[in-house]
């Protein structure tokens, strides 16, 4: 990982021309000079790619999306049986160190010394967005050698979010700070340099607000559960959204060819760089599970068509129910990994691309979020919760589904569908009393849908359900006790069907279920979760071998179930079945 900087060109990227992209390096041994005006829109095309890199794996590893086969193994081992070893490589890991890192180191250098203050304050803040999305993935990581040699030595994630809480600190400051702000030798940031603020560096200070919300909310709710904390984190929320800059983070696409169209968009763009294994989007053979189309989105059997498909109505306006060859339209969906019925086909389920036309994120001219207002909410809400106010969580909880009902293009205009909308808050956030930690993190959920915290929620909550046995203040977080099988879609009051978050069926045997004589770490099976990624197997199984070995990770599958430490037991609002689980 020695510090070459290679400036990564996508001829078509988005607005630009190629008469943009003139001082180009072409070679890693020889680098040419880069100006910040041509590094700044790489840094954060690849910010927007690396969101997506992480929820592509997460929608699946959270179990809301599943595919129709069942094979323990597969090419793309987070859709099928958690095999991830023998994987050649892990997008993320090559775009945070190589696209991200070594780009923004570069732009950086070119705006010191043109003392352009503001191109740096944005290549800090996205290598800090990098950083957190990484070292959650993946734990442990190089950071302060990270471009002193090819095998550079691995930091803790304890010192990564030390690090992070400090730079942090540093950039709120730096941003309030006249000299870095107002700096009269800071260049002129244009649209087509950045496409998510253009330039607005109070709306730059906003996001870098958001963030800290985003990275405090870790202390939650194993960490470190107290009221102080909790303070901080709703301060953290309230500093962002009254910023009267705030904006939601949106990195837009304008569709047409290639690169131009959204990741998650029916183009299915993938990147043309053999080396760093980009993952197009395969929507087109995904299927959703049971527990997110019919536990959470409430796709039950007798809501159909004059019922509006789904007790959410987010659910259409997400996905849209397709028909079978007897012109049968259902809102279907399917177990994780158990495997499509003979008499199936992958039409018959429904398209992931479509929602009437109004989902932003699938669709070619759609955006990648990188933070919104209804996560800020949702973090608010956590907060008050934990720290004991009710009453507070209940009302912030029912703003952030409503800010995320108007995004996804749900509207009480008609009648029908104003009927639809009071319905869902009837039966899922009836009022505070009933309130309670898992309504709060399955409405998350489904607002988090192909978006990275998804998966890294779930694993903050230890995939709290009755399947493995851990609650949280009492409570199974992702075991759903309202779903229902009542007559029009109308569950009686005091009927509570459960449905739990499950583990995909056919799970790779010699990972995932072997006794508990093969190791301390396997007395998880059968009910441990994945938590982690292994390390890119083609960088670092080969270059960094003696690292991996020091902290027991190479080829190793217990480390894919060793807990970040942001989910370890620190307190007592978590309780397991077995408490010897915990270390």
């Amino acid at each position: 990982m020695k510090r070459n900087y290679i400036i990564l060109v996508i001829a078509t990227l988005l607005l630009s021309s190629c008469e943009d992209w003139l001082d180009i390096n072409t070679s890693k041994d020889n680098p040419v000079t880069v100006t910040p005006e041509q590094s700044l829109p790489q840094v954060l095309f690849y910010a927007s790619q690396l969101s997506y890199d992480h929820a592509e794996y997460g929608v699946y590893l959270s179990q809301a999306l599943t595919t129709g086969g069942r094979s323990q193994t597969g090419a793309y081992a987070y859709k099928s049986g958690w095999e991830l070893l023998s994987m050649n490589r892990h997008p993320q890991w090559r775009r945070h160190f190589y696209d991200i890192g070594v780009n923004a180191n570069a732009l950086i250098d070119a705006a010191e010394k043109v003392n352009s203050r503001n191109f740096i304050l944005i290549a800090r803040t996205l290598k800090l967005y990098s950083t957190m999305l990484t070292t959650d993935a993946f734990g442990d990581m190089p950071h302060s050698q990270v471009y002193l040699s090819n095998s550079p030595s691995y930091d803790t994630q304890e010192s990564i979010y030390e690090w992070m809480h400090s730079e942090m600190e540093a950039l709120l400051k730096l941003y309030d700070d006249p000299q870095w702000i107002s700096n009269p030798d800071n260049k002129t940031i244009s649209k087509t340099m950045d496409r998510m603020f253009e330039g607005d560096m109070g709306k730059w200070r906003a996001f870098t607000k958001a963030l800290n919300a985003r990275l405090l909310l870790r202390k939650l709710p194993n960490w470190e559960n107290t009221p102080a904390t909790c303070d901080k984190i709703i301060a953290a929320v309230d500093a962002a959204l009254t910023d009267p800059s705030y904006a939601d983070a949106l990195y837009r696409y304008d569709g047409g060819s290639t690169e131009k169209n959204c990741p998650w968009g029916p183009a299915q763009p993938k990147l043309n760089l053999g080396w760093a294994q980009a993952r197009e989007n395969l929507l087109t053979e995904a299927i959703p599970s049971k527990y997110f189309a019919y536990a959470l989105l409430g796709s039950y059997p007798n809501i159909r068509q004059t019922r509006g498909y789904a007790l959410d109505p987010r659910a259409v306006e997400l996905m849209s129910p397709r028909a079978d060859d007897k012109s049968l339209t259902i809102f279907r969906y399917l177990e994780n990994n158990f495997g499509m019925p003979t008499s199936m086909k992958i039409t018959y389920y429904p398209d992931l691309y479509a929602g009437n036309g109004k989902n932003p994120y699938t669709r070619n001219n759609g955006y990648i979020l990188l933070m919104s207002e209804e996560e800020l909410l949702f973090i608010k809400a956590e907060a008050q919760l934990w720290k004991g106010d009710k009453p507070a969580a209940y009302a912030t909880t029912v703003e952030a589904v409503k800010k995320n009902m108007v995004r996804v293009g749900v509207t009480t205009e008609t009648p029908n569908k104003k009927t639809y909308y009071d319905r869902f808050f009837e039966i899922k956030l009836p009022g505070e009393a009933l309130f309670t930690i898992a309504d709060l993190m399955q409405q998350k959920y489904v607002a988090m849908y192909l978006q990275p915290e998804m998966w890294t929620d779930v694993r903050r909550y230890n995939y709290s359900s009755k399947t493995n046995g851990i609650a949280y203040d009492g409570v199974y977080v992702y075991t759903v006790t309202n779903c229902h099988d009542g007559t029009n879609g109308v569950a009686p009051t005091n009927f509570k069907l459960e449905y739990s978050l499950t583990r995909p069926y056919n799970l790779y045997e010699p990972y995932w279920n072997t006794p508990a004589s093969f190791g301390t770490n396997a007395r998880f099976s059968p009910n441990a979760w994945i938590n982690r990624l292994n390390y890119d197997p083609e960088t670092e199984d080969k270059y960094n071998r003696k690292e991996l070995e020091r902290l027991g990770a190479y080829k190793n599958p217990e480390w894919l179930k060793k807990r970040m430490i942001w989910a370890y037991k620190n307190n007592d609002v978590v309780t397991a079945a077995d408490a010897t689980e915990w270390k």
